[in-house]
């Protein structure tokens, strides 16, 4: 049995997939309102409970709160929730290491996760890190739940994990930035708003399909697929090359990981 606890969109969409693909698994929801943990509750035929104490009998404990809350939680969990030592952690939170929720919760079983958000609609990815190896049964099993709502990618160490994140989780961020800067371009030359969203959101997903589809032919093959010497699309891709792009992707990467580090070290 999983104990959910913070049941807010990306944890309700992780459930939901999780009882799609395997309906016994069992689902206690805790969130301190007890609005959105009936709701999700009710969506997975599970049960909301309004203390932490009523998750005793769960073996694994789901934690989707805001990292700033942990202190908080972790203080009420050891206080309601004695066994919580004994529980396989699952944590969602973003910058709270393995170390410090051990520390904080006294499990050695701990698995991080860093789910994104386009795992609302299936097709989203979720980054994992455990305390054991692949080996072990208990994580086995949450990979396995994973794999049923998300495409799963299991990750070497925590740095590894922190830097990996800023493109798997928050990469969606600049595919929308993307879109919407040619979006923007496409409003300049007189398309309606709509219409121009609409085109600049099939380009991409037309793409990610022929990407999908490429079998042994590699990204920058397909780059080359769409240009030609002295053709009109290999014009903006060397201006693209030559201002630096991909200098400034690695850059901004790098912002992100500072930023990720940072945050690491506050919430520990």
């Amino acid at each position: 049995m999983i104990g959910v606890i913070g049941c807010g969109n990306m944890a309700s969409a992780i459930v939901t997939g999780m009882h799609e693909k395997f309906p016994l698994e069992k689902f206690l929801t805790y969130t301190p309102s007890f609005t959105r943990a009936e709701e999700l509750a009710k969506k997975v035929g599970g049960k909301a409970v309004k203390e932490l104490s009523e998750l005793q009998e769960c073996e694994y404990l789901l934690i989707g709160c805001k990292p700033q809350q942990f202190s908080d939680l972790a203080d009420g969990l050891k206080r309601e929730l004695p066994s919580v030592d004994q529980k396989y952690i699952v944590s969602m939170m973003a910058a709270v290491s393995i170390d410090s929720i051990t520390k904080k919760l006294g499990s050695k079983e701990v698995t991080r996760v860093m789910p994104n958000t386009p795992i609302r609609h299936g097709e989203g990815i979720s980054l994992l890190l455990h305390t054991g190896d692949d080996s072990n049964e208990k994580v086995a099993h949450i990979t396995k739940l994973f794999k049923a709502c998300s495409h799963v990618y299991t990750m070497k160490n925590e740095e590894q994990f922190d830097k990996v994140t800023t493109v798997s989780g928050s990469g969606p961020a600049y595919i929308f930035y993307l879109a919407d800067i040619l979006s923007q371009s496409l409003k300049g030359w007189g398309m309606q708003e709509q219409e121009a969203t609409e085109l600049a959101i099939q380009l991409m997903k037309g793409s990610v399909e022929l990407m999908s589809h490429r079998g042994d032919v590699s990204l920058s093959q397909l780059v080359d697929q769409v240009t030609s010497k002295k053709g009109v699309t290999i014009e903006a891709v060397e201006v693209f090359k030559n201002q630096g792009l991909p200098e400034l992707v690695e850059k901004a990467l790098g912002a992100a990981c500072n930023r990720s580090l940072e945050m690491t070290k506050e919430f520990s």
